[in-house]
């Protein structure tokens, strides 16, 4: 591996005179570089309202605009260090005994466990595969991966995208949570890839009984069983952390599920609607969500949802969605896409006191998706 290199943004792209759009802009934005959220945001700035998220809408859209310079600056700025827009998922291995001892293994091994890893052409490492002990005596995986040549058509510039990776005992001490930060495809591949290679590791010592990671995917659930756990999330009541709605859903007809019931408020949707998007408040009472009945003819794929926080003088409300990514192809078949959250919104804070909130609540929603998958699937 290479040494580690500080990063900065190429400064070749005169940002100050750039007036993009048209052809030049659509290849930025049809890039993975983009995210389809960072696009939507630049729309409803520029007063362009779409109820769809999906690039295929958007970018067409905002490829007939001028960006102003401060526009385009704002669009890229947020891609230069992809500290936003974290994504967080779990991976678990089960142990032999509780009593092994797993971290001075992979302590003392961590070079050679993970120096068979190589990334993809354009990519080298900004900070190379680090191990650490963290406060809570917990092992730390951090690096970040940089892309060059980005769009290199019309601006050349780096980015790099962090990635972690937190290991800690759990289940009655028989399992390793691995607790994965992604920030890009890149990130989400190379954490997959650490955990497989501490997997193989683990099992060639007997530390664990098996060295394929188990995590909470797509094809774990029957569709009524996906919602059931969706909804488990929102039951979260305690005196520091508190759901208080549902802000939006995204649900998707289940084709082989058969035909619709015969009833008004449904059967409309057999034959003319493929994906439903639903944004309110209180949407707990929709009766896509309340019927349980109706749960089989779908797949509920996305939620957003509101909180309540207290953490000491810390308190307000933010926003989370849960979803299942990594879905490669453009059709509905999510089977084989992962379960995770980000943090969507939160409210202003000291810089100091917002990275501890934003870890507690971290926290509170892992207990509570781990919480919500034993509820609905007690027998796994």
């Amino acid at each position: 591996m290479s040494t580690p290199t500080k990063t900065t943004p190429a400064k070749q792209f005169d940002y100050e005179r750039a007036m993009l759009w048209g052809d030049r802009l659509r290849v930025l934005l049809n890039s993975d570089h983009i995210s389809s959220g960072e696009i939507n945001e630049t729309l409803k700035e520029k007063g362009i309202f779409i109820g769809s998220t999906d690039k295929s809408d958007t970018v067409p859209l905002l490829s007939a605009c001028l960006l102003t310079p401060n526009e385009f600056k704002r669009l890229i700025g947020k891609s230069f260090i992809r500290e936003s827009g974290k994504k967080y998922s779990s991976d678990k291995l089960k142990l032999s005994s509780a009593e092994v001892d797993w971290k001075t293994e992979l302590l003392n091994n961590f070079d050679s466990v993970v120096g068979g890893i190589e990334l993809e052409g354009g990519r080298e490492f900004a900070s190379e595969p680090a191990i650490s002990v963290d406060p809570n005596g917990n092992i730390q995986i951090t690096y970040s991966v940089r892309m060059l040549d980005f769009s290199a058509d019309f601006i050349e510039q780096e980015i790099v995208y962090p990635g972690e990776i937190h290991l800690r005992q759990s289940g009655d001490g028989l399992e390793i949570e691995a607790s994965k930060t992604r920030t890009s495809k890149d990130t989400s591949k190379l954490n997959d890839a650490v955990i497989g290679a501490i997997g193989k590791f683990y099992k060639s010592k007997g530390i664990t009984t098996s060295e394929k990671p188990e995590s909470i995917v797509f094809d774990d659930f029957t569709n009524s069983e996906r919602i059931r756990f969706f909804l488990q999330l929102t039951s979260i009541n305690t005196s520091d952390f508190t759901f208080k709605e549902i802000d939006n859903f995204e649900i998707i007809r289940d084709q082989e599920a058969g035909a619709l019931p015969k009833e008004q408020r449904i059967e409309w949707m057999d034959g003319h609607v493929n994906k439903i998007q639903i944004k309110g408040s209180d949407l707990g009472k929709v009766f896509l969500l309340q019927e349980k009945t109706y749960y089989q003819y779908y797949y509920l794929v996305k939620m957003t949802a509101t909180y309540a926080f207290k953490f000491g003088a810390n308190a307000g409300d933010c926003g989370v969605e849960f979803a299942f990514s990594g879905k490669t192809s453009r059709d509905d078949n999510y089977s084989g896409t992962m379960f995770d959250f980000s943090i969507e919104r939160i409210p202003r804070l000291e810089e100091g006191s917002k990275n501890q909130v934003r870890k507690a609540i971290i926290q509170k929603i892992q207990e509570a998706r781990d919480a919500a998958f034993k509820h609905v699937k007690p027998q796994q």
